[in-house]
C-alpha cells in the first residue's frame, strides 16, 4: 500500500512537471492558432515561456498586426513578467516585476476612427451584462518594479494631417499598492522630432490627488502645425519649447490646481499662406509662481519677451493681414438664446512681477491711402513691475521709429477701468516725410520736408479727458496740393505751417484738448485734427498774429471812393500787410477793390453837377482848367446839394438833355440821369488809378516782389446788405 502511494505520488509529480514543461509551447501554439477568435487579429511570437511554479511569464518578438494581418499595429523584443504564486493562497496578486522592452505601437485616427475600433467591438460583441456581487474580502494587488524601455509611439492624425512620433520611451515605476492606494510612477522618453520629455509622479488614488514634475526640453513645435491648420490658412511653424513645472491637484476637480516652475520658448517662427512671416521671437521666458485655473488666476514672477517681430497690414476692403488668417466656416450663425446661456462674465486676474519686453520690432502697412504707408518700429522695449490686469500699472515704453524718432510713452492706469488713466508720451526727432500718406488722405498736400517733436499727457479722471500736446517742428516743408486726391479736410495745410514756421525754421504749438472718452463721438484723432485744422485756418486767413504783428486782424481797408489820396491810416494798414511779404516772401497777397456803383456813381454825379455850375458862373474864377485843384474842389463841393441855385441849374441842363423834369427828384438822382453814361467809365479809371497807387506803394516804397501782388477790382451794383462800404477786400495766397 505504503509503495503503491509513492508510486501513485511520484506519477502525479511526474505528469504535474511534464504538464507544466508543456504548458509554455502549447499556449504558443494555441494562441498563434487561435488569435482571431481571441482578440480579433493575427498574433506571432517567437517564445513564449510560462513557469506556473515560479510565476513567471515570457514572450519574445511579439506582434499584434492590424486587420489587413500584415502590418504590424503593437509589437515588441521582450516581455517579462514575473508574480508571487504564493501570494495567491494569501488573497493577494502581487506582481514582482514587469518589463517590456523594445516595444512599437502603432495609433492611426481618421476622424472618429481609430485603427483599434474593430478589437473593441470585438470584445464589446461579446460582452454580457452580469450583476454585480461585491466581495467582502477583495483580491488585494500590488504591481512592483514596472520598467518600459526603448519603446516607440507613432501617432498619425490622417484628417489633419499630424505625425507625433516618441522615441526611446522609458517608463520607470517603483510600484502600485493598490491595497493603500498609493502609486509613484515615472516616464522618460524622446520625440523623433527632437526634445525629451521626463515625468515624476505621485497619485493618491484614495484622494485622487496627485503631484507631478514635467520637464521637456527642447521639444520642437512643428507637429503642432497641421491643427493649428484646422483654422487658420498658415504654412509654417517652427520653435523650441522647454518646461519645468511642478503641477499639484485632484482628478476629480481638474480645475483646483496648483501650478509653479518655468516655460521657455525660443527660435518661434509662424509663416502665413504667403509664406510671410506673422510672428516671430528669438525666446519667451516665464517663472509661474501660482496658477489657479478655478479662481482664473494667474501670478507670474517673469515674464521675458526677447525679439519680438511682427506686422499689421490694413487692405482697402476692411480687413488686415490678422482677419485673413481665419478660415471662413461653412456654419457661423449661433444662436442667440444658445449664445447667452453659454456666456460668462468671469473676471480674471493676472498679475506679473516682472515683465520686460526687449528688441521687439513692428511693421505696420497701410493701403487704404492715397499712397501706401510703411512704417517701421524698432527697438522696442517694455518694463513694468507688478503689472496686473485689475490694479493701476506703471508701464514704462521705449522705442525706435522709421530709425530717426525717438518714442517714449509712460502710462499709469489699469486695463480695466479705462475711465482713469494718465498717459504721457515723448518724441524726439521724428522725420516727417514718411506721413506723408496721412497727409495726402486729410489734407491733399504731401510733406517734403521736416522733424517733429512732441510732449503730450493726457490725464482721463471719471471719463473725462484734460491733455496737453506741445509740438515743435524743425523745417516743414508742405508740398502742393494733389488734384486727384480727395482730402478729408479742406484745410490750408501749407499756407498755414509755412506762415507759422519763424525765421529759424521752427514751428511751436501748443494744443490743449478736451472732451468725455465715454461719448460716442469722442475720437481723440478727431479732436486733434480739429484743433489743429481751426489754427491753420485761422492763421492762413490772418497771419498777423502768428507773425507776432499786432493783434490786428485786417481783412478789409476802408477807403472813400471820390477821394483823390489814401489817408495815413489806411496807408498804414496797407505797410502792414507789406510787413508780413517781406518776413514770409513766398506769400501771394491778393488785393481786391470792392465798389458799389450806385453810391460812387450818386457821388460822382453830384460832384460832376457842382464843378459844372460853378464853372459857368460868372462871379468866380473857376474854369476847367482849376477844377481839380483841392481849394477850388473844396469850395463847390460846400455847395448845398438841396440849394434852390443847384436845382434850377440841374433842371437846365435836363432841358438841354431832352430829359423830362420831375419836381420829387432830388438833385442827387437829376444828377445821375444828367452824368452817368460819363462818369461810369471815369469810376473804372479812378478804380484802375487806386490799385496802381496802391502797388507802387508796396513794391516801391515797402520793398514788395511786384509778383507778390494780385490786384483786381470788382464794381458791385446793388448794396443787398444796406451797410455796405467800399473797401480793399484781404486775402492770402500760397502756391
Amino acid at each position: 500500500m505504503k509503495k503503491a502511494l509513492i508510486i501513485s505520488g511520484i506519477t502525479i509529480i511526474v505528469l504535474f512537471t511534464a504538464i507544466a514543461l508543456a504548458i509554455s509551447p502549447i499556449a504558443e501554439y494555441f494562441i498563434e492558432k487561435n488569435s482571431k477568435d481571441l482578440v480579433g487579429r493575427k498574433i506571432s511570437m517567437e517564445n513564449l515561456s510560462v513557469n506556473i511554479f515560479s510565476g513567471s511569464l515570457k514572450i519574445d518578438d511579439f506582434t499584434l498586426y492590424e486587420s489587413d494581418e500584415t502590418t504590424s499595429f503593437v509589437s515588441f523584443k521582450f516581455l517579462d513578467v514575473n508574480v508571487n504564486i504564493l501570494g495567491l493562497l494569501a488573497n493577494k496578486l502581487e506582481i514582482e516585476h514587469i518589463l517590456l522592452s523594445e516595444a512599437n505601437v502603432r495609433v492611426i485616427q481618421d476622424g472618429d476612427y481609430f485603427n483599434f475600433n474593430d478589437i473593441i467591438d470585438f470584445f464589446s460583441s461579446d460582452s454580457t451584462e452580469t450583476e454585480t456581487v461585491e466581495d467582502e474580502n477583495p483580491l488585494a494587488i500590488i504591481i512592483n518594479d514596472i520598467h518600459l524601455e526603448h519603446s516607440y509611439l507613432s501617432y498619425q492624425d490622417k484628417e489633419v494631417g499630424s505625425e507625433w512620433n516618441l522615441k526611446d520611451i522609458s517608463i520607470i515605476i517603483p510600484g502600485i499598492d493598490l491595497s493603500d492606494l498609493q502609486a509613484d510612477m515615472g516616464l522618460k522618453l524622446d520625440f523623433t522630432n527632437g526634445g525629451q520629455l521626463a515625468t515624476k509622479i505621485k497619485y493618491d488614488t484614495d484622494k485622487a490627488l496627485y503631484d507631478l514634475e514635467l520637464h521637456i526640453k527642447n521639444f520642437h513645435l512643428s507637429p503642432i502645425l497641421p491643427y493649428l491648420q484646422q483654422s487658420l490658412l498658415v504654412d509654417n511653424l517652427e520653435g523650441i519649447f522647454s518646461s519645468n513645472l511642478s503641477i499639484k491637484g485632484s482628478t476629480e476637480h481638474i480645475m483646483e490646481l496648483d501650478v509653479n516652475g518655468n516655460i521657455l520658448i525660443s527660435d518661434f517662427n509662424v509663416f502665413d499662406a504667403q509664406n510671410q512671416a506673422i510672428a516671430t521671437f528669438d525666446s519667451i521666458y516665464t517663472e509661474i509662481k501660482h496658477v489657479d485655473l478655478n479662481k482664473n488666476l494667474v501670478e507670474l514672477n517673469s515674464l521675458h519677451i526677447n525679439g519680438l517681430s511682427s506686422h499689421f497690414e490694413f487692405f482697402k476692403d476692411g480687413s488686415d493681414n490678422f482677419t485673413k488668417l481665419f478660415k471662413e466656416e461653412e456654419n457661423q450663425s449661433i444662436d442667440s438664446s444658445q449664445a447667452t446661456a453659454e456666456s460668462k462674465d468671469d473676471t480674471y486676474f493676472l498679475n506679473i512681477k516682472d515683465l520686460k519686453i526687449v528688441n521687439a520690432n513692428f511693421n505696420y502697412i497701410d493701403n487704404t491711402l492715397p499712397q501706401q504707408f510703411n512704417y517701421d518700429i524698432s527697438n522696442i522695449c517694455l518694463d513694468a513691475t507688478n503689472f496686473s490686469l485689475d490694479k493701476t500699472n506703471n508701464v514704462n515704453i521705449t522705442a525706435l521709429l522709421q530709425k530717426t524718432g525717438k518714442l517714449k510713452i509712460k502710462w499709469i492706469g489699469s486695463i480695466e477701468d479705462i475711465s482713469n488713466q494718465n498717459i504721457t508720451v515723448t518724441l524726439n526727432n521724428l522725420d516727417l516725410k514718411p506721413f506723408t500718406p496721412y497727409s495726402l488722405s486729410m489734407f491733399g498736400n504731401p510733406i517734403t520736408d521736416g522733424h517733429i517733436s512732441i510732449q503730450s499727457q493726457n490725464i482721463i479722471t471719471n471719463n473725462n479727458l484734460i491733455g496737453t500736446n506741445k509740438i515743435n517742428m524743425y523745417n516743414p516743408k508742405i508740398g502742393e496740393k494733389d488734384k486727384s486726391v480727395q482730402s478729408e479736410y479742406n484745410i490750408p495745410l501749407k499756407m498755414g505751417i509755412y506762415i507759422l514756421t519763424d525765421k529759424n525754421g521752427k514751428v511751436d504749438l501748443d494744443l490743449p484738448i478736451s472732451g468725455n472718452i465715454d461719448s460716442p463721438d469722442f475720437s481723440y484723432g478727431k479732436i486733434i485734427l480739429k484743433t489743429l485744422g481751426n489754427l491753420l485756418v485761422k492763421v492762413a486767413a490772418s497771419p498777423f498774429n502768428a507773425l507776432k504783428n499786432g493783434s490786428e486782424n485786417i481783412e478789409e481797408i476802408y477807403f472813400s471812393a471820390t477821394a483823390t489820396e489814401f489817408t495815413d491810416e489806411e496807408y498804414s494798414q496797407f505797410a502792414k500787410l507789406g510787413n508780413i511779404l517781406r518776413e514770409k516772401p513766398e506769400l501771394k497777397l491778393q488785393l481786391t477793390q470792392n465798389l458799389l456803383y450806385t453810391n460812387a456813381i450818386t457821388e460822382y454825379c453830384l460832384t460832376e453837377l457842382k464843378k459844372n455850375m460853378a464853372i459857368q458862373d460868372s462871379s468866380n474864377s473857376i474854369n476847367e482848367y482849376n477844377a481839380n485843384d483841392l481849394l477850388v474842389k473844396e469850395k463847390y463841393l460846400s455847395i448845398p446839394t438841396k440849394s434852390p441855385e443847384l436845382t434850377a441849374f440841374a433842371n437846365k441842363l435836363m432841358s438841354e438833355k431832352g430829359l423830362s423834369i420831375n419836381n420829387k427828384q432830388t438833385n442827387e438822382e437829376k444828377a445821375v440821369l444828367i452824368y452817368s453814361n460819363e462818369m461810369k467809365s471815369i469810376i473804372e479809371k479812378d478804380m484802375n488809378w487806386r490799385n496802381s497807387l496802391i502797388q507802387n506803394y508796396l513794391t516801391n516804397q515797402c520793398s514788395i516782389a511786384d509778383s507778390s501782388l494780385i490786384m483786381s477790382s470788382y464794381l458791385i451794383e446793388t448794396d443787398t446788405v444796406k451797410k455796405f462800404k467800399d473797401n480793399y477786400k484781404v486775402e492770402w495766397r500760397f502756391e
